[in-house]
C-alpha cells in the first residue's frame, strides 16, 4: 500500500492534512468543465493559504472517460499556472468509459493524500468549501463526508448537531483514504455509476465509521428542475437509479424491497423503470446479482422509496 504524505497533526486531532480532489469526465462541454476547474482551483488556493487550517498537501486529479481527451498539455499548464508549489495536477485519459465507479477507483488507487474528495464536474464549489469540509473530520470516528448542494438542497436527513446521516452524496464526497481501502473502495461491479455513494457510505458505517453531512460546506450542482420546481431525472437516471435500488436491496439482503420495487414498478413505473426491472430479472435468472453483505441489515435504510428518512 502507498505510504501516505502526512501524519496528522496530533493525538487529538484528525484533521486531513492532505486531499486529493478526484474528478471523473465523460463527454463534458468545456465551459462546464472550466467553470468546475476554475472553481476547485479557488478553494484549493484558499485551503493552502489558510494557517489555521494546515492543509499542506493537495493533488488535483481528473480522469477522462470521455472518447477524445478533453484537455491537452496547454489546458493542464494554465491550471497549474499560479498554483502554490505544494499543489500537483494530474490527468488521465482512459480511453474508453470505465464508469464512474472504476473510474474513482483508479484516481484513488495510488492516492499518498490522507483524504479523497469525489467531486463531480457538473458543480461548481464555494470559495472555502475545501477548508470547512475537512474540518468536519476532525474526530478519527468520522470517515467521511458531503456537502450542501444548492439551489436543490439534497432532502435526505442528517443530524443537525453532529451530522450523522444514512449516507453521504457522491456529488462532493470527502473520505479517509485508509478508510476508502479497507471496504475496498466504490463497488464497480455492481454500481458502476449509480446508487455507488449509498452502498459505500453503509460499508463504510457498517465498520464502525460515521459519515457526516457538513452544511456549512456549500458547492452548486447542476440538476434541471420540471414546471412544479422538482428535480427533473434524465432517462438514463430513471433506468440506474431503480435498477441500482434492486441491486442495492439484494445486496443488503432485502428481499422484501425487492419484491415490493418491482410489483409497484410493474404498476406504474415509466418505459425505463420497466426496462431495468426486465434487466435486473435477466441477471437473476443467470444468477449474476450480488452476495449479501453480513450484517448489511444494521446499516441498510430503506425508508419510502429512500435510503434513509427526508427532512422534507
Amino acid at each position: 500500500m502507498t505510504e501516505p504524505l502526512a501524519k496528522t497533526r496530533s493525538d487529538d486531532d484528525h484533521t486531513p492534512t492532505s486531499v486529493r480532489v478526484a474528478i471523473v469526465l465523460y463527454e463534458n462541454s468545456l465551459d462546464e468543465l472550466w467553470r468546475c476547474l476554475r472553481a476547485v482551483r479557488r478553494t484549493v488556493e484558499n485551503a493552502i493559504a489558510d494557517q489555521a487550517n494546515s492543509l499542506g498537501v493537495l493533488c488535483i486529479a481528473i480522469g477522462d472517460c470521455s472518447d477524445r481527451a478533453l484537455l491537452g498539455e496547454k489546458d493542464l499548464d494554465d491550471l497549474r499556472d499560479g498554483l502554490d508549489g505544494s499543489v500537483s495536477v494530474e490527468y488521465r485519459w482512459f480511453a474508453k468509459n470505465l464508469g464512474h465507479s472504476a473510474a474513482c477507483n483508479a484516481l484513488a488507487e495510488d492516492a499518498r493524500e490522507d483524504t479523497l474528495l469525489f467531486l463531480n464536474p457538473d458543480t461548481y464549489v464555494a470559495p472555502n468549501l475545501l477548508t470547512t469540509l475537512v474540518r468536519s473530520l476532525r474526530t478519527p470516528d468520522v470517515v467521511a463526508a458531503d456537502a450542501r448542494q444548492i439551489p436543490c438542497e439534497h432532502p435526505k436527513h442528517y443530524d443537525p448537531v453532529v451530522g450523522d446521516q444514512s449516507w453521504a452524496s457522491g456529488a462532493c464526497l470527502l473520505v479517509r483514504t485508509f478508510a476508502y481501502r479497507q471496504v475496498e473502495g466504490f463497488d464497480a461491479a455492481t454500481f458502476p455509476s449509480y446508487v455507488n455513494d449509498v452502498d459505500l457510505s453503509w460499508r463504510l458505517r457498517l465498520r464502525g465509521g460515521r459519515v457526516v453531512h457538513e452544511p456549512r460546506a456549500v458547492l452548486f450542482h447542476d440538476k434541471r428542475l420540471d414546471r412544479t420546481a422538482g428535480v427533473r431525472p434524465t432517462r438514463i437516471e430513471l433506468y440506474e437509479g431503480l435498477l441500482g435500488r434492486l441491486l442495492l436491496a439484494t445486496k443488503y439482503d432485502r428481499a422484501d424491497i425487492v419484491r415490493e420495487t418491482i410489483d409497484v414498478i410493474r404498476e406504474h413505473g415509466s418505459e425505463e423503470q420497466k426496462r431495468a426491472v426486465a434487466d435486473f430479472e435477466r441477471r437473476r435468472k443467470r444468477k449474476e446479482l450480488p452476495s449479501a453483505v453480513p450484517g448489511g441489515a444494521a446499516v441498510a435504510e430503506f425508508v419510502d422509496g429512500e435510503y434513509g428518512r427526508r427532512r422534507f
